[in-house]
């Protein structure tokens, strides 16, 4: 329910963060000069920061002072390595948990300067279908977008917040998970907080004493707001070959009035309600029910003070390797450490883990070689590490630190 979220924080004690064993702060610099990098790629002035990774949280410390963590809240309650699956009150409050436990963060003190919420449903229809023919949300066009962490979705985008369709499985079976059925995302991403501060969402501490059903109406409006043609109608009119035309759309748009654009958005609702399946509604209770499931917070019996020994569901240590604590499932089943193919998996869809692994597993000597070299030379040193590992245990001697990702 809870995906992605952008926290300001300036509570924390920058001193503690920095030396927390589980974070490794590292700042752009120029190699040749020494020098803090102080602008961007465009030449324009930054605020000079250092910055580190843990389970797909970034936690920037900026010179000025000031805390930032952004990231996947759902991924952070798979240790960094998806977000398909179901995430519910109860998973939400662990992730507050684990982060107050690990690093004194308090979610009253995580105040939201950018918040994503949605549901992966199994949709009545086929996902491609379903976004194929979803073609405008209000009187703008959802676009189709292509990122290498999200792979291809259809979104729009509006002055304080952005509508997201996504086909799940197609997604993570490309990044090699082995998932199960059709699922569809729909979510909300609030870019600025005035909507959701209108709902009493101000910080995370907000999200856990409302619970998830705070946002129901707000999806399953957005949902509505979704022109969808429904490709179910039965109705004989020469008018549906231009309805299941994006392009009709668009064009009715582009006049300078909107008249007919809101008379043929009026027929097609009415076909759609008295001659067809009505996907679209039907969807719209399925995110309902989705919401509802979801939202375990009157029968949660793990309050946030009692949760340090709760697990998150679906989340197995065989699938972890035995070195770096990473998610190794898209390995094969007998790996126990991380190899070649996750490495290149991270490589792929997670470069922010990548640089992670990197920075701790790889020397300096081979930073500026290709990443087919540094992905051997990374296996390599994590063999190493579990072989001496192993061996000091024979020894009866224990190292220090050997994982530093545990």
């Amino acid at each position: 329910m809870i995906d992605f979220v952008k926290i300001l924080n300036n509570d924390i004690n920058s001193i503690n963060l920095e030396c927390n064993p589980l974070l490794d702060f590292f700042q752009d610099i120029n190699l040749d000069t020494a020098e803090i990098r102080t602008v961007n790629r465009w030449g324009n002035k930054i605020t000079s920061f250092k910055n580190a990774f843990y389970n797909s949280l970034e936690f920037r410390i900026y010179d000025t002072g000031t805390i930032t963590i952004a990231g996947s809240l759902h991924k952070y309650w798979n240790s960094g390595a998806h977000n398909y699956n179901d995430f519910n009150y109860d998973a939400f409050l662990w992730v507050l948990n684990d982060l107050n436990s690990k690093f004194n963060i308090k979610p009253q003190q995580c105040i939201l300067r950018c918040l994503e919420v949605g549901v992966n449903v199994k949709p009545p229809l086929q996902s491609n279908h379903i976004l194929n023919y979803s073609f405008l949300h209000k009187t703008k066009y959802l676009e189709w977008r292509i990122n290498s962490d999200e792979g291809k979705y259809k979104q729009c985008q509006h002055s304080q917040y952005i509508v997201k369709l996504y086909n799940k499985t197609v997604h993570y079976k490309a990044k090699g998970f082995n998932v199960q059925g059709e699922i569809l995302r729909f979510e909300i991403k609030y870019t600025k907080m005035k909507r959701a501060n209108t709902l009493g969402v101000y910080n995370l501490q907000d999200i856990a004493d409302l619970g998830f059903n705070t946002f129901k109406g707000e999806l399953t409006k957005e949902w509505q707001n979704v022109l969808y043609f429904d490709n179910t109608i039965k109705a004989q009119t020469r008018r549906l070959s231009n309805y299941k035309n994006p392009l009709y759309w668009n064009e009715l748009l582009s006049r300078p009035t909107k008249t007919n654009y809101y008379k043929h958005k009026k027929i097609l609702s009415d076909l759609t309600q008295n001659s067809s399946d009505k996907i679209q509604e039907k969807l719209s209770q399925i995110i309902i029910n989705k919401i509802d499931d979801l939202d375990t917070k009157g029968a949660s019996i793990y309050p946030l003070n009692i949760l340090s020994n709760h697990t998150p569901l679906n989340i197995s240590t065989d699938n972890k390797c035995k070195v770096t604590g990473m998610n190794i499932s898209m390995q094969k089943a007998d790996s126990f450490l991380l190899s070649h193919t996750g490495l290149k998996y991270y490589y792929k869809t997670d470069k922010k883990i990548f640089k992670q692994i990197k920075r701790h597993y790889l020397t300096k000597r081979w930073w500026r070689e290709d990443y087919q070299t540094q992905i051997k030379e990374i296996a390599h040193n994590i063999r190493n590490r579990y072989n001496n590992k192993k061996l000091s245990k024979e020894k009866n001697y224990n190292p220090n630190q050997l994982g530093l990702f545990k």
